[in-house]
């Protein structure tokens, strides 16, 4: 049984339903906030402090920070994050051509667009029943792959690179600056780099060799995006039932021949970031602790078989287990379903602190998914989006434009990593010969190009942080 929260469980044949006997199975408590402790204690004790990080620009500006910390016994007393700009595609695309879908929504983000597009698409082949031809899906799968191409070297070498330079550590960490200096890393045949020291001036930002080729490393992969859907980051060749153009083989060439020179690069970056994490985690053990946090994770899986994937909800959880990237939810490090029916009905959305109405009492639209399994009244599928805004923000009730979305009520992390997570502790991935799930780990194999062939495994981590 994989849920602990909601109201949900399952017969003897495994299908799912409500429990009997609840008047409001979905009902739940509003935590309440006691911000008056918390201003009492500002206003008598000088080493805590109200601290605001707004705006955090490394994510274009739309995002803060509030926490009030003790700076005498270095700990957080409370935070919050804020979304301070509202969007509100679901508004704008509301009453559209579904085909306008692919193209308005890619505009949500400048590095991301692609993924939106790729969503939007899905959902409408599911409203209309169509299944793209394998070739279209094999398409789509390349086209994701290359975000993430793009997004390694935009992340690894620009955004937090420099927090890892020359510049940064000397000025903020003299001794572990001297540290480095010493220190020999592992991975110089590989990556040509002697020491730490000369790994993190070369991530100096705007000057360094690294961020440099890191910048440099992010237009190859656009390159190879804008060759097969049109540009980046919009991409105007992504269309339900795979792309809207001719695609020939000169082109799939020239993508080949750039996504080769993405690996080279990356098989370099694994053995630089190595060495960077070894060196952290060597001179002070107390760094595998930053940012940890509990072992709750949820991905719906990604890269479809384009013989197995044909759009329908009813056999979503036949072709997620097809995925080359698993469905899964890990709650405290296990990992409880891979089902994409199971992984839809845990979601709930909720807007207590958002600056929107709420929709508990509108009519209920969805009870149940197209397979009969009952889905919550907060259920995104049963949300409608109403801006609501506050003239004064108040961390006690409305502070963003965010929304707090939940599975089975836990809160959950999604990404990347939560990807090689689910698909290494299932094991269900097709094969292939270049990526194995072993139950515990994911072994890579990358073959020759202008470096070998070399082998890496990532590890389910022990320990789960930053």
């Amino acid at each position: 049984m994989c849920f602990q929260n909601l109201p949900i469980e399952f017969d003897a044949q495994g299908r799912p339903h409500l429990k009997e006997g609840a008047a409001d199975p979905y009902a739940y408590q509003k935590r309440e906030i006691d911000r008056s402790q918390i201003e009492e204690l500002v206003k008598r004790n000088g080493h805590i402090k109200d601290i605001d990080i707004d705006p955090v620009t490394r994510v274009a500006g739309s995002l803060a920070f509030h926490a009030v910390v003790d700076l005498e016994k270095r700990q957080v007393l409370e935070a919050n994050s804020v979304a301070s700009l509202f969007r509100g595609y679901e508004v704008i695309l509301k009453g559209r051509d579904p085909r306008d879908a692919m193209f308005i929504s890619s505009r949500v983000c400048g590095v991301c667009g692609g993924v939106h597009a790729v969503a939007a698409s899905l959902a409408i082949e599911m409203a209309f029943g169509i299944a793209p031809p394998p070739f279209g899906i094999a398409l789509r799968n390349i086209q994701l792959a290359l975000d993430f191409m793009l997004d390694n070297p935009l992340h690894l070498y620009l955004l937090a690179g420099p927090d890892y330079s020359q510049i940064v550590v000397e000025r903020t960490n003299p001794s572990l600056w001297e540290r480095a200096k010493k220190t020999e890393a592992a991975g110089a045949e590989i990556h040509g780099f002697k020491t730490i020291a000369d790994i993190m001036t070369a991530l100096n930002p705007l000057t360094g060799k690294l961020y440099l080729e890191g910048l440099h490393a992010t237009r190859v992969p656009r390159e190879a995006y804008s060759i097969l859907f049109g540009k980046y980051p919009h991409p105007q060749t992504v269309v339900p039932g795979g792309l809207s153009s001719t695609v020939t083989l000169r082109e799939l060439n020239e993508t080949h021949n750039r996504i080769i020179r993405t690996i080279d690069f990356a098989k370099k970056g694994v053995f630089i970031w190595e060495d960077i994490t070894d060196f952290f985690y060597e001179a002070d053990p107390k760094y595998k602790q930053c940012g940890a946090r509990p072992k709750n994770l949820i991905d719906t899986g990604m890269w479809d078989d384009p013989y197995a994937y044909d759009g329908t909800y009813k056999n979503a959880a036949e072709w997620g287990d097809r995925r080359w990237g698993t469905p899964g939810v890990i709650i405290d490090g296990k990992l409880v379903t891979t089902n994409l029916h199971h992984i839809n009905m845990g979601l709930e959305e909720f807007v207590e602190h958002s600056y929107y109405e709420g929709w508990e009492n509108e009519p209920l639209r969805h009870r149940t998914d197209p397979a009969g399994n009952p889905i919550s009244p907060h259920h995104p599928w049963n949300k409608e989006t109403k801006p609501k805004p506050t003239e004064k923000r108040s961390w006690k009730d409305r502070y963003t434009w965010d929304t707090a979305p939940r599975w089975d009520r836990h809160v959950m992390e999604a990404g990347t990593y939560a990807r090689m997570w689910t698909t290494a502790a299932a094991a269900k991935l097709p094969h292939t010969r270049f990526v194995e799930a072993t139950g515990h780990s994911m072994k890579l194999h990358a073959p020759k190009t202008l470096l070998p062939a070399m082998e890496f495994e990532w590890e389910i981590p022990t320990e789960w942080n930053a």
